[in-house]
């Protein structure tokens, strides 16, 4: 048995699109009006896997994409485990690298995503991103605690332990 990846109707809305290829939502609809990228046979704006797979900014394979569809139709853990995918990438990209991006813009976007609908993992790994200075901004320390706290608050077992060392104990 054959499985073909991804499957044949894979598309994404130009938002998700824009944030793994690094490039503007308006660049993919103008791609899309000027007929480079084609729309879905019903008329949707959305764009098949193949006319983005060469313009990609972030280490996804074609075996990613059902779980990038997952995360684009805006399934919460499917969003997290995309942002900690790409997380994953970015931070191994940082070693010895600064100031490449290394796919992080993307994996706040899915993190962000999932952190808005309460996944306590997401959080955990926003935290990470910005506790290593990889999510831009003077304020990495603030927010590192922000999302760590926030993620042990969602019951994240490893955020409530690390947590937990940072408060002094009480009595």
């Amino acid at each position: 048995m054959s499985t073909e990846y991804p499957p044949p109707c894979v598309a994404l809305h130009v938002n998700t699109v824009a944030a793994v290829t690094g490039r503007s939502v308006r660049t993919w609809q103008r791609r899309m009006e000027q007929g480079l990228v084609a729309r879905q046979a019903d008329g949707r704006a959305l764009v098949p896997w193949a006319a983005l797979q060469a313009e990609l900014a972030v280490p996804l394979a074609a075996q990613d994409a059902p779980l990038l569809e997952r995360a684009d139709r805006g399934e919460a853990a499917a969003q997290a485990d995309m942002g900690a995918l790409l997380a994953l990438a970015a931070l191994d990209a940082a070693q010895g690298s600064e100031g490449n991006d290394g796919g992080v813009a993307a994996a706040r976007y899915f993190l962000e995503l999932a952190a808005q609908q309460g996944e306590a993992d997401a959080m955990h790994w926003l935290a990470l991103l910005h506790a290593a200075g990889r999510a831009g901004g003077a304020e990495g320390d603030a927010l590192a605690l922000m999302w760590l706290a926030r993620a042990a608050a969602h019951g994240h077992v490893l955020a409530r332990e690390q947590v937990a060392g940072l408060v002094p104990p009480t009595g």
